[in-house]
């Protein structure tokens, strides 16, 4: 036999897995990279995507909790509703509308119409009178409530006692200031007064009908027909105040309205006093027609200078552009029939003397005389050319003259003007005060008439549509209402409760939960199955692919058996390490459901229970246990004398033997290296039945001597923490984990059905093992760690 170290490498990559993943496997200290995250006890966060499937799974999962809290809220909203005193409720309907009449208010400046938020403010105000304390009062004396017919005093209890506590201590730690206040002596029946007012303000109930000038007045009472005389007196006491607040404010109108008047009356003689006074002083009979007169004349005038300014602007222009022209250009020369005649005989003589002067010399008498006409008519030119300019010239002055002639006349006029209103000033002020007074006099005058009118009259702007009527059924508790209140409430408190749960809840639930922890794929999913469900005992339960070829479970472990043929380019690894993070999770069932699927294959298989603590394998195979691996590594039993055949063929079983006071010590010796050697060269396949990693050093030393491990976990009971704590201690091994397996998948229980478990207590807590496993100070040396 040789040792462990001999056996040859194996290939680094391997063709994918029936799952599809990339599976490697060598010797080196770390497992290889599979696509997955290392185990580690923190989650890496997905994509940010909300997953209504899995909301839906978490519901179904917590559906009993759900359940729970719907039933405990409905049997609390029926006892609630049955034992409540019935309480009755009567309406009376309302309607209000906006007064017309205008007492106090004079001359107002806004619309007749009414905006939006003034009808808001009026109604607001008109449901807060019917809150009024003032309105109840009348109404409790009216009818005769009291605090005795609506509710019974309040007895003292357990929490009011609390409360009174609390509210001391409070007041005690703010420096007694309200302590002071509330030890000084209040008025009995001044705090009764208001009770009775608190209490008939909280059964008052004021509903304004929308889009509508209706309210409905509700009053609620233990008594029917006290509930119906309470609304009727509400309505008629509300409409009564109304009366007498208009009747109140028309009184004080008119009384002011009256002082008023008495005073406008003298202020309005003494300014006509005045003005007469005034008008007889200065001789004055009527300004008005005068200063108008005198305003006509200059508006007249103004228009005469702007024409003025036009005609003598326009002559300036002319006068101007004729000293600029030059060669007789000027309009006025251009326009002018005598110059264009003399200039056209005077062009055809000197044309007749250019001619001539190609014959003649100048001196010659013809061309003497044609140069003597040709003078004249130029002389004649320039004449007619000074009249022209002469008479524009004329024309001009003229315009400028009579402009300053209408300037000097519009200066009169406003001098005039300015003087007429100058004596007017007083005189108008004067009459505008009296006016001003007449008119308020007469103002106030009609007011106070109209106030005398309103006063006597019993017009009111609220009525009555349907007086309250004595109700015939309790208003509440609803039945209906409170158990839709009480499912409502209860489902929200049970979704609510489910989060939490599953929030606190830190056990696997997917298949996400273990590939992130473990670093590797899952490699199959055993469905749960009970012995009774197979008709087989507890211990015969990691038997039911072999005494049920065609159940899920069966399906299962051959779906496990194909995973691990394609998990490296040899096929399955030859010795196969089975563990878990903790004991019960069904690694005995999936080591021995695996062992029996190669052997039915053909392989020729070695089933080996390393669990030196608690064994099983020799229950589930009905096997005498008195010779087994202990015998082996601590005596000197031989190989072929510990391994027995089973009912399975070509399925060979190692039981565990005597148990050991020291198995991580026989574990760690060469001989189970030399025997695992020695299995791997006369079998097809060896399995490991191993104990769990947490608490122990057996698992990590039988992960180092095997080929590969396969983690077992259990979804919902397996804890997260449990697996990030194990796989950093099989890593610390130089385990290989090339996969895990979830079992009991389905299980609606917590506990196994075949009743499997560990009878014995582990040297270490999981919370000392979780705290220290990841960080290298338990996992030195199997030793250290068993110790």
């Amino acid at each position: 036999m040789s040792a462990m170290n001999d056996r040859p490498p194996v290939p680094t990559a391997a063709p994918p897995n029936a799952a599809g993943n990339q599976l490697a496997y060598w010797d080196g200290a770390r497992p290889p990279d599979l696509g997955y995250p290392t185990g580690s006890a923190t989650d890496q966060p997905d994509a940010d995507i909300i997953d209504l499937r899995e909301y839906w799974r978490l519901l179904m999962r917590r559906r009993a909790t759900i359940l729970l809290v719907v039933v405990l809220a409905t049997v609390l909203a029926l006892v609630a509703t049955f034992n409540a005193t019935p309480i009755y409720r009567s309406t009376a309907l309302l309607q209000i509308d906006r007064t017309a009449n205008k007492v106090v208010e004079y001359g107002s400046v806004s619309s007749e119409e009414r905006s939006w938020f003034g009808d808001q403010e009026f109604y607001s105000t008109q449901y807060e009178l019917l809150r009024s304390r003032t309105l109840a009062r009348r109404v409790i004396d009216q009818v005769g409530l009291g605090p005795s017919e609506n509710e019974q005093p309040e007895e003292p209890s357990f929490a009011s006692g609390v409360k009174a506590a609390i509210k001391g201590v409070v007041v005690n730690l703010t420096g007694g200031t309200q302590s002071q206040a509330s030890a000084e002596p209040v008025d009995p029946a001044a705090a009764e007064r208001i009770a009775e007012e608190n209490l008939f303000l909280n059964s008052l109930t004021i509903s304004p009908v929308p889009d509508s000038r209706l309210v409905r007045v509700s009053f609620e009472s233990p008594s029917p027909e006290e509930a119906a005389a309470v609304a009727n007196a509400i309505a008629a006491n509300f409409i009564s105040m109304n009366l007498e607040r208009r009747y109140d404010a028309s009184s004080y109108a008119k009384e002011f309205l009256q002082d008023q008047l008495e005073q406008m009356r003298v202020t309005l003689e003494e300014s006509e006093q005045r003005f007469v006074a005034y008008a007889r002083e200065r001789e004055i009979v009527n300004l008005d027609d005068r200063l108008e007169i005198v305003l006509n004349k200059l508006r007249t005038m103004n228009e005469t200078l702007v024409k003025a300014e036009a005609e003598r602007f326009a002559a300036e222009a002319a006068w101007l552009e004729f000293q600029e022209a030059s060669d007789g250009g000027a309009p006025g020369v251009l326009d002018s029939e005598v110059i264009q005649s003399l200039k056209t005989r005077l062009s055809n003589l000197q044309a007749e003397y250019e001619q001539n002067l190609q014959v003649y010399k100048p001196g010659y008498p013809k061309m003497q005389r044609l140069q003597r006409q040709i003078d004249e008519l130029r002389e004649e030119v320039a004449r007619e050319t000074a009249a022209i300019a002469a008479s524009v010239k004329a024309e001009y002055e003229a315009d400028l003259r009579k402009e300053q002639s209408v300037r000097q006349r519009l200066r009169e006029l406003k001098d005039e003007a300015l003087a007429l209103q100058d004596r007017s000033t007083d005189y108008e002020t004067l009459r505008r005060e009296v006016e001003t007074n007449r008119e308020l006099y007469d103002g106030l005058l009609q007011r106070m008439k109209e106030v005398g009118v309103a006063a006597g009259v019993g017009e009111n702007n609220v009525s009555v549509v349907d007086a309250a009527q004595t109700p015939l059924a309790p208003y509440k508790p609803s039945l209906t209402k409170n158990l839709a209140i009480a499912i409502a409430l209860g489902l929200f408190a049970g979704v609510g409760l489910a989060f939490l749960l599953e929030m606190l809840d830190d056990s696997i639930k997917a298949t996400d939960d273990v590939e992130r922890r473990v670093g590797a794929p899952v490699l199959s999913l055993v469905p749960y199955a009970s012995a009774r469900q197979h008709g087989l005992s507890d211990a015969e339960v990691p038997l039911i692919a072999f005494r049920d070829p065609k159940s899920a479970v069966a399906e299962a472990v051959r779906s496990l058996r194909t995973s691990l043929l394609f998990s490296t380019s040899e096929g399955a690894p030859k010795i196969l390490h089975f563990t878990s993070a903790s004991p019960t999770e069904g690694k005995t069932t999936t080591a021995v459901s695996t062992a029996i699927a190669f052997a039915q294959a053909g392989g020729k298989v070695l089933l080996v229970d390393c669990d030196l603590r608690n064994p099983s394998l020799h229950r589930s195979f009905s096997l005498p246990n008195a010779q087994g691996l202990t015998n082996h590594l601590a005596g000197n039993a031989d190989p072929a004398e510990i391994a027995q055949a089973s009912m399975v063929k070509n399925l060979f079983v190692i039981t565990s033997g005597p148990l050991p006071p020291n198995p991580v010590e026989l574990l760690s010796t060469p001989k189970m290296a030399d025997l695992l050697s020695l299995a791997v060269e006369r079998f097809d396949h060896v399995i490991i039945d191993g104990p769990p990693v947490i608490g122990l050093a057996d698992a990590l030393v039988l992960a180092n001597l095997s080929r590969a491990s396969i983690f077992v976990a259990e979804p919902g009971t397996t804890r997260k923490h449990d697996i990030d704590g194990a796989v950093r201690r099989l890593q610390q091994a130089n385990a290989r984990i090339i996969g895990a397996v979830l079992t009991k998948v389905g299980r609606s229980g917590k506990g196994y059905g075949y009743g499997y478990g560990y009878g014995y207590g582990y040297g270490y807590s999981y919370n000392y093992l979780y705290s220290y496993g990841g960080k290298g100070r338990d996992a030195q040396s199997p030793e250290q760690v068993d110790a």
